[in-house]
């Protein structure tokens, strides 16, 4: 009866933590991944964009997944703070989509503090029971 108990609970604790198809769940991955991209967290960085990412910038740049990654490990892209203005986030089955504003503070190739304000569009799809970030576009808007 113990061992039945031990198992129960721990099935009904994997329910309770294991992520589904929700708008509260994509909001919960968008914020993971705007605090991995800050803390250059490459685990995190890995898990939350998916294989076929396409990344635009607001500089009309592009990357994929791995050219995306480089650059925050290179320096190219430096996060210090990413600051969610304004975020609305809709599900539809197994694919989510964000629109929203963010602050964010970047440091460039001189050491120099930029701010960018920018509107952005991303697209989730929810795989092997997690959200990846396979979109990402943004516009930059006045600070």
């Amino acid at each position: 009866m113990k061992n039945a108990l031990i198992v129960f609970l721990a099935l009904l604790n994997f329910q309770v933590f294991a992520q589904k198809p929700s708008v509260e769940s994509l909001k919960g991955a968008e914020m993971a991944r705007f605090n991995v991209m800050v803390a250059k967290d490459r685990a995190g960085l890995e898990a939350v964009l998916h294989n076929d990412l396409t990344y635009f910038h607001s500089s009309g740049a592009s990357d994929n997944k791995d050219s995306y990654i480089a650059s925050i490990f290179s320096g190219k892209s430096n996060y210090q703070s990413i600051e969610v203005v304004e975020l609305l986030t809709r599900v539809y089955g197994k694919t989510g989509i964000n629109t929203g504003i963010v602050n964010i503070m970047n440091i460039n190739a001189e050491g120099k503090a930029t701010p960018l304000k920018l509107r952005f569009t991303d697209v989730f799809v929810f795989e092997s029971g997690r959200w990846q970030m396979v979109s990402w576009q943004s516009t930059k808007l006045a600070n």
